[in-house]
């Protein structure tokens, strides 16, 4: 998963030079192993909460956590597998919109954290019902989880609506076009993509990037950086 990632990553930059063969090799990879595990496992009450349906018995403790764990994890890599498609569509296509294709990549991104944080509400809904630990307990425990749930659903449900209304604007501009005199003094080099500047931007700080650099990296926070490729956050927290 983490070097199928950095790999990601590095085809993201590579733009037109990227590896169509690298691209598709991973998808087959992953989705492989999607199915694979889930025709493997498939009566161990792995799909039910994919649709987000409560398995069909009460679940013990560490089966919970194999469900969640199982699905987290291959949702992530189709997730992956999708992008590489993105990527190879991009390369291939006419025009080459790079912007958008930041557009696309960070709006897939945080689809998938908004399905990831939902993936383990309904395993941990079904725990929750069982009766051995007291009926009050059991109640307080599941209005508890599911006040927590939602307030992390509402963070990342802004989250998609900032990137889709991101995607829907036709135009971003993040300073001004500037001029051949600006771009030569600046040694005509763009410090991201480090390649000939493209419809070079000036920004208010004055630095001059290529206006596609400047579109995808302006599209992710900082904080949001060091998901981008996988979706990957804290196991912990996306266990519950």
């Amino acid at each position: 998963m983490f070097k199928s990632n950095d790999i990601l990553r590095k085809q993201t930059a590579l733009k037109g030079e990227r590896k169509i063969s690298v691209l598709v090799g991973i998808s087959i990879a992953f989705m492989v192993h999607v199915v694979a595990v889930y025709w493997w496992y498939q009566n161990d009450d792995l799909l039910y909460p994919l649709i987000m349906l409560p398995p069909k018995s009460i679940p013990p403790f560490w089966h919970a956590i194999f469900i969640i764990m199982v699905n987290d994890t291959l949702v992530r890599q189709a997730a992956m597998a999708f992008k590489c498609v993105l990527l190879i569509y991009y390369k291939n296509s006419r025009g080459r919109n790079y912007r958008r294709q930041g557009q696309m990549l960070t709006l897939v991104e945080y689809l998938i954290l908004l399905y990831r944080a939902l993936l383990p509400a309904p395993v941990w809904y079904r725990f929750f019902l069982n009766k051995e630990y007291g009926s009050l307990f059991s109640s307080l425990m599941t209005g508890l989880y599911l006040t927590f749930k939602l307030t992390s659903f509402v963070e990342k449900v802004q989250s998609f609506f900032a990137a889709l209304k991101a995607l829907s604007r036709k135009e971003v501009h993040y300073g001004a076009h500037a001029t051949s005199e600006q771009v030569n003094a600046a040694g005509d080099m763009c410090a991201i993509c480090q390649e000939k500047m493209h419809a070079p931007i000036l920004l208010r700080c004055k630095h001059i990037f290529c206006e596609d650099c400047v579109s995808e990296w302006a599209l992710v926070k900082p904080a949001d950086l060091r998901s981008f490729g996988d979706g990957s956050t804290s196991l912990l927290f996306q266990m519950f």
